[in-house]
């Protein structure tokens, strides 16, 4: 599936539908049965077009708020990372990591160096100033100004740290005035098959929607914060992937203003997630199927937006007590 557009339509396949009354309605009975089935036929099509093209599942409740943070009490927590970007961090891109086989397809060349702190797929601009992990859909020159030129493009940026499969996930978001696009987080990101994201054998991503929701890589991905469609803004929705499986939404408590900063926590033990937005949990959701183990985190921004702000990202292994 393609990445959507920057400018979405509120308008989703609109239908006319003519009621017949009066000497409309047509004489035999035949043709009207067979009018109104064609009709229903059609409605039920789109609909169900509708449907998918938004990537929504009739059988999903939407779950209001709570007013509480995650509990977490029942849990033990053991600190394995804190980035308050407060220093120099070496950001590789995928770009960089790649090559073009013979037969003009492009194939990974090198894993990620053990330096690197930050990998970026897609072509848009990374960088780490002002104590914030900046991501841009426009390329950052030598002074971090966005080059206002340059194409605009989709980005993930990767931490380079193996995480647990069971973990709560903190950081502060910050949209910096963007009135367009869209931020996902990934977690427990990994192969198909258990290989490192980062795997030779795996293609290259280059930040393109389809190669994380039904490609060579399984994770979840909370889409948390929007401005493509009202739908979309009010929204917070929890996929599993491969597949593009959406398994919870709520409320996403992102809407307002988009020059604030937004504070979230992700708590995922065994198969029970639980997304926290400004400390109220917008929806909880207990994976039947087989849980996703360790794995990456990954920040993903759409074109559209203007420039997003990360900060004091934490990670803990969470073990029930």
């Amino acid at each position: 599936m393609k990445a959507r557009s920057n400018k979405v339509s509120n308008r989703v396949f609109p239908l006319r539908l003519r009621v017949f009354a009066g000497n409309d309605f047509p004489q035999s009975r035949k043709v009207a049965k067979r009018m109104c089935a064609r009709r229903s036929t059609t409605l039920a099509v789109l609909i169900g077009l509708a449907t998918s093209a938004y990537g929504q599942n009739g059988g999903i409740s939407h779950s209001a708020p709570t007013s509480s943070p995650i509990r977490l009490s029942e849990y033990k927590l053991t600190r394995v990372y804190s980035n308050t970007f407060s220093r120099t961090q070496k950001i590789v891109y995928e770009k960089d990591l790649v090559e073009k086989a013979d037969d003009g397809t492009v194939r990974r060349r090198v894993k990620p160096s053990s330096s690197a702190v930050w990998i970026v797929e897609g072509s848009g601009g990374v960088d780490i100033r002002g104590g914030k992990l900046r991501v841009s859909p426009l390329p950052f020159d030598v002074k971090g100004e966005q080059i206002k030129s340059g194409e605009r493009s989709h980005v993930v940026v990767w931490n380079a740290t193996l995480f647990p499969a069971d973990l709560l996930i903190e950081f502060d978001m910050s949209p910096s005035g963007s009135t367009n696009g869209l931020t996902i987080l990934f977690f427990c990101a990994a192969g198909k098959n258990g290989e490192d994201i980062f795997d030779k054998s795996l293609p290259p991503r280059n930040a393109d929607y389809k190669n994380y929701h039904s490609g060579a890589i399984a994770n979840y991905s909370d889409a948390y914060w929007s401005r493509n469609t009202q739908e979309e803004a009010s929204t917070n929705r929890l996929r599993k992937n491969p597949g593009f499986a959406l398994v919870a939404e709520g409320d996403s408590l992102t809407l307002g203003p988009t020059d604030v900063t937004h504070h979230v926590r992700v708590l995922k033990s065994g198969g029970h997630i639980e997304i926290e937005i400004n400390g109220r949990v917008v929806l909880n959701w207990d994976d039947p199927n087989k849980p996703l183990g360790a794995g990456r985190i990954g920040f993903r921004s759409m074109s559209g937006v203007s420039m997003i702000a990360y900060d004091n990202l934490k990670v803990w292994k969470v073990s029930k007590k």
